[in-house]
């Protein structure tokens, strides 16, 4: 499939899997490293809530289309790559759409309970804010870990356990983004 490798539609792929994969990588990794702190020196919780909201609301708004673009860029790049000689580049673009493409997976599982427990913890102390019944502030918030969570911990304490989590989400994103570009370079 030699002809596939100066095709435009392989090309547009390249470049929108290497940037939409270091685009959600690079946000994930400034929501930890500078967001969080930023929203941690809030003087009061109310503003501690409002701003958490403001962030996740834009993390939520990026990450599905950046998902979506990250799993069918890099599934094409594996498809179209497919050589019994060489099978690592496929082996490589799969890997990256499945490391990349689970950035959204992971925020609906494993953060699941803080996501919930910060959109009760945020309602109560800001209200419901602009959104309303935005899907991010509601798709968790009426789960029992969701309650037991929030209830557990303080405010600041609920969102530097958002932070470690996407950090550790941010990192699958950096691996994803990295074995795709190693694919790249191999073609």
């Amino acid at each position: 499939m030699d002809f596939l490798k100066f095709s435009l539609a392989t090309t547009v792929t390249r470049i929108a899997g290497i940037a939409s994969s270091g685009i959600f990588a690079g946000y994930t990794l400034a929501l930890s490293d500078a967001a969080v702190p930023a929203i941690l020196v809030a003087k009061d919780e109310v503003t501690l809530a409002q701003q958490w909201r403001v962030q996740y609301l834009k993390g939520f708004t990026i990450a599905i289309p950046a998902t979506i673009i990250n799993i069918l860029s890099w599934g094409f790049l594996a498809y179209t790559s497919h050589n019994f000689s060489n099978p690592l580049p496929m082996q490589l673009f799969t890997t990256a759409a499945i490391t990349t493409g689970s950035g959204t997976v992971f925020a609906w599982t494993a953060l699941r309970h803080i996501n919930g427990a910060l959109s009760i913890r945020t309602e109560k102390l800001a209200g419901p804010g602009t959104t309303g019944q935005h899907m991010a502030m509601t798709y968790s918030k009426n789960e029992k870990w969701s309650k037991e969570t929030e209830a557990k911990y303080e405010t600041r304490e609920l969102i530097m356990l958002w932070e470690r989590y996407n950090r550790y989400r941010a990192w699958i994103l950096v691996v994803g983004t990295i074995v795709g570009g190693v694919g790249l370079a191999m073609l």
